[in-house]
């Protein structure tokens, strides 16, 4: 049975290019995806610039002859002509989010509708967002990049930020973060659409490989800076003279302690205790895996490998990592980063 061949879809501002109509020449395409990395990217060589220009919007589809799904979204962000054609760099659409410089105060308010007005701000289009907590007080301040400030927000509930292949900003509980109060119960579903996320030995896998480390092993004790859990909402703006009256920990093993203004309760400081702890454990173990083209697959889906000879590759998680490679000599692979966090 012959294999269907890889096709592909690509278009910058006014240059058109298809399997069927290959204008400008497009020789290569590499797209980069990682939940850890704020913007995505996109390198493609062509045989001629096309007229492309920077700041050209920018979308790519792959697949084979039963048809194509988009993989990419995003902007130009340089050109770099030479002889005999030249290399376009694109961004993803995150880029605005880490763009975005504004002051914004917020009182009472879910972590996810503080993303939702950022993501607003930004001119995005807001994905799956989990709510997460209420906020008693949060501020957003301008010398620093919103997405920066949310990255942390995200960080303090193990919680992921990214954009997904349409471009759409995600604020999910992934992996170990799933089963924490406040995520959503459908955490830990799917977003691809053709992607069963299992790929088998001898049958999927054209590669693999495995890292594993010991688990952090501390106990991790966050603490903020207000006595507002044991004198009222109210008093959400003092400050404590008893810092172990409102900390709270997760986890065992030596003390760390993290100081987070943020957490002006002590349900507050043991929920982002939780939330930290979670989001060391989705780094402890992680496969990396080459299969044939799966432009369905996305980031935060469910993946596994199953029925290899080494038993340390066998196993699942959620997808970290993305890395989509199109071209005559290397037909499109992927390349497939998953985090195996606790109880997945």
């Amino acid at each position: 049975m012959a294999t269907p061949r890889p096709q592909f879809s690509f278009s910058a501002g006014a240059l058109s290019s298809d399997s069927s109509s290959p204008v400008a020449g497009p020789l290569r395409f590499v797209v980069e995806r990682s939940v850890d990395v704020p913007i995505d990217g996109l390198r493609v060589t062509l045989a001629a610039s096309g007229g492309v220009a920077p700041g050209d919007p920018v979308e790519l589809a792959l697949g084979d002859e039963d048809g194509v799904e988009r993989v990419f979204t995003g902007s130009v962000a340089e050109i770099r002509p030479r002889l005999g054609g030249c290399a376009i760099f694109c961004v993803g659409t995150m880029l605005a989010l880490v763009d975005l410089r504004v002051s914004s105060s917020y009182r009472d308010t879910s972590a996810g509708d503080v993303v939702r007005d950022l993501v607003g701000q930004a001119a995005l289009s807001a994905g799956e967002i989990d709510d997460g907590i209420t906020l008693a007080r949060f501020a957003v301040e301008r010398r620093l990049g919103a997405h920066a400030q949310l990255r942390r927000l995200a960080e303090r509930l193990g919680y992921s930020l990214f954009a997904d292949r349409l471009g759409k900003v995600h604020f999910r509980a992934l992996g170990a973060a799933a089963g924490l109060a406040g995520a959503a119960a459908a955490a830990s579903t799917a977003l691809g659409t053709n992607a069963s996320g299992a790929f088998a030995y001898g049958r999927h896998l054209l590669a693999a490989a495995g890292r594993q480390r010991p688990a952090l092993g501390r106990r991790l004790l966050v603490g903020g800076e207000s006595p507002m859990s044991g004198q009222g909402e109210d008093k959400s703006f003092w400050l404590t003279a008893i810092d172990s009256d409102f900390q709270d920990a997760a986890g065992d093993g030596p003390e760390m302690l993290i100081t987070d203004p943020t957490a002006r309760t002590k349900d507050m400081a043991g929920r982002f205790a939780a939330g930290y702890a979670a989001s060391l454990a989705n780094r402890n173990s992680e496969l990396r895996l080459r299969v044939l083209g799966m432009p369905g697959l996305e980031l935060g889906d469910p993946a596994s490998a199953a029925d290899a000879p080494e038993s340390g590759l066998n196993g699942g998680g959620h997808v970290r990592s993305l890395r989509h490679c199109f071209s005559a000599r290397e037909g499109f692979v992927s390349e497939i980063g998953v985090a195996r966090g606790a109880g997945e």
